[in-house]
């Protein structure tokens, strides 16, 4: 779980990437100022994935950045800035006692009971795809941790990587090792068929070796 402190540095950087792309400011006298594209850009999507890690992708404060800050403007910058410092504001309170926060072991633990209870009913895709959606979300926990940006820039649109992206730049940062790291592509892998109704490759056994190795994984990991 990141402190207060770890939340509120992480967005005064993000403070402090929007306030250089201010300094880019150029306008003309039939335009409205612009800022270095690059530079916005940069900042978006830094800003994108801290929202979405913190608050998640339905919270008013990402919404509000994703549909406000999307043009290199210096006033859509100075909106986004806005977004960013009342966000930080949050932190200064009781927001992780009461609010979503991060998503907490005890919650990734409560779905992987859940999952257990659907593979002993021998309902074999809910299982799988319980236990993929902790997979999801473990590996978004690991890598935003890590400081691994969470969305890749396509034409200036802010799109989430997928998992087995995430996979390989958490293994590049030697977040776990070559064997957790096949384990984990291996349950992305059965995630997937499980979500494509590829329901030929979903056997007991495998799916119980999924459920098991995520458990362990999810026991020892840093949040």
């Amino acid at each position: 779980m990141k402190t207060k402190e770890d939340l509120s540095k992480g967005a005064a950087a993000i403070i402090k990437s929007g306030e250089k792309v201010l300094e880019t400011e150029t306008s003309t006298p039939h335009s409205s100022p612009v800022v270095n594209e690059e530079k916005f850009h940069e900042f978006r999507i830094s800003a994108l994935s801290f929202l979405s890690r913190v608050f998640g992708n339905n919270h008013t404060y990402y919404q509000s950045f994703k549909t406000e800050v999307t043009l290199p403007s210096a006033s859509r910058t100075r909106r986004g800035l806005g977004i960013i410092n009342a966000a930080k504001k949050e932190f200064s309170g009781d927001w992780l006692d009461t609010t979503r926060g991060l998503i907490t072991k005890d919650i990734l633990t409560d779905m992987l009971r859940l999952a257990k209870l659907q593979l002993d009913q021998e309902n074999l895709k809910a299982a799988t795809i319980i236990t993929g959606a902790v997979v999801d979300e473990l590996l978004r926990n690991l890598c935003f941790a890590a400081g691994i940006k969470l969305f890749n820039e396509l034409q200036g649109k802010a799109v989430p990587k997928k998992a087995l992206q995430l996979s390989g730049e958490a293994y590049k940062k030697k977040i776990y090792d070559r064997q957790e790291n096949k384990l984990m592509m291996a349950w992305i892998e059965l995630y997937n068929d499980a979500a494509e109704n590829k329901d030929e490759t979903l056997t007991p056994s495998n799916v119980k070796q999924m459920l098991s190795g995520v458990q362990s994984f999810l026991a020892k990991a840093q949040l």
